[in-house]
């Protein structure tokens, strides 16, 4: 049997320490700018630090045998609980404490207000695949290196969308994240919309001039068939992908792969040795496409219903 209280500030330090080395591992086996791993490490240290957010030491026969660490509340998603650790010292490893302490989160997530709980797992977490493997895959974050010379298609060029262009794709933008989110469930139908409209705001809030980011018009043989926005300095060395799409009319025919071929290229031209997206889990035909062009999963986020 096993016991959990909440840490002490001590072994809050100690795990939060452990913790830290652990996320720079993870981190470290994909982003290649030093910077980009320790600012990831942090957003992660940060998140856990919000309004309800809790470490627990596990006790079996009266001694320290692990940690949990369970998020509270976060604006996004005010009704999801992440599981950020679940860590037991390697003597207890193997004796069947993982499930039933899993479980303790799902309770304690409950308790809290929470209605799903969500975790992040690195590829090759084993025990974390047995563990949560099965909770429905809501979303991934991946990354890849790019190098000067690359080119699209012949015949494909991204050019910079003009202001009239921009205020088009920007509606067509909120449309249809409303519908990715709503379609990913982790949020309802209803608050989808509003959702969208916020999230858009924030990080365009000064429109097509914000800082940082580039808008193109994919466009093959003077048509326009897509756009790409990316953010640069997303991380330190590693743009970042917050949007594509090809016109329907256009779809099937390649200008997908054509759109991050330009991306990749805009990317390299900024000075930037990666470049990172997410993508959503229900989208089985993006995330095909991303791992043909050599997208690494940095992590996966699965959530389930509590």
């Amino acid at each position: 049997m096993f016991e959990v209280r909440e840490a002490t500030e001590p072994e809050t330090q100690a795990w939060r320490d452990g913790w830290a080395a652990r996320l720079r591992e993870r981190y470290a086996a994909r982003y290649r700018d030093p910077g980009a791993v320790a600012q990831e490490v942090q957003r992660n240290l940060t998140a856990l630090a919000g309004a309800g957010g809790a470490v627990y030491t596990v006790e079996v026969g009266g001694a320290p045998a692990g940690h949990l660490a369970l998020g509270g509340p976060v604006a996004r998603r005010p009704g999801d609980r992440r599981l950020h650790d679940l860590w037991l010292a390697p003597q207890q490893r193997g004796r069947g404490l993982a499930r039933p302490l899993a479980a303790w989160a799902r309770r304690r997530a409950t308790e809290g207000g929470g209605r799903s709980m969500s975790v992040a797992l690195a590829p090759g977490e084993v025990a974390g695949e047995a563990l949560f493997g099965a909770y429905p895959l809501r979303a991934q974050q991946m990354v890849k290196d790019v190098a000067a010379g690359v080119t699209p298609p012949a015949g494909v060029v991204g050019r910079p969308m003009t202001e009239a262009e921009f205020g088009a794709w920007r509606d067509g933008q909120i449309a249809e994240h409303a519908a990715e989110l709503a379609d990913s469930g982790s949020v309802s139908a209803a608050d989808a919309h509003g959702r969208a409209v916020a999230s858009i705001g924030e990080l365009l809030p000064d429109g097509r001039p914000t800082e940082g980011d580039s808008f193109r018009c994919v466009v093959h043989d003077g048509q326009v068939v897509g756009t790409l926005w990316l953010r640069h300095g997303f991380l330190p060395g590693v743009g970042f992908v917050f949007g594509v799409d090809v016109r329907p009319e256009f779809r099937g025919r390649g200008f997908g792969r054509a759109a991050m071929l330009v991306g990749e290229q805009v990317t390299a031209a900024a000075g930037e040795a990666q470049l990172g997206l997410n993508v959503y889990g229900h989208n089985t035909i993006a995330r095909r496409l991303y791992d043909s062009l050599g997208y690494q999963v940095v992590e996966r986020y699965h959530s389930a219903e509590l």
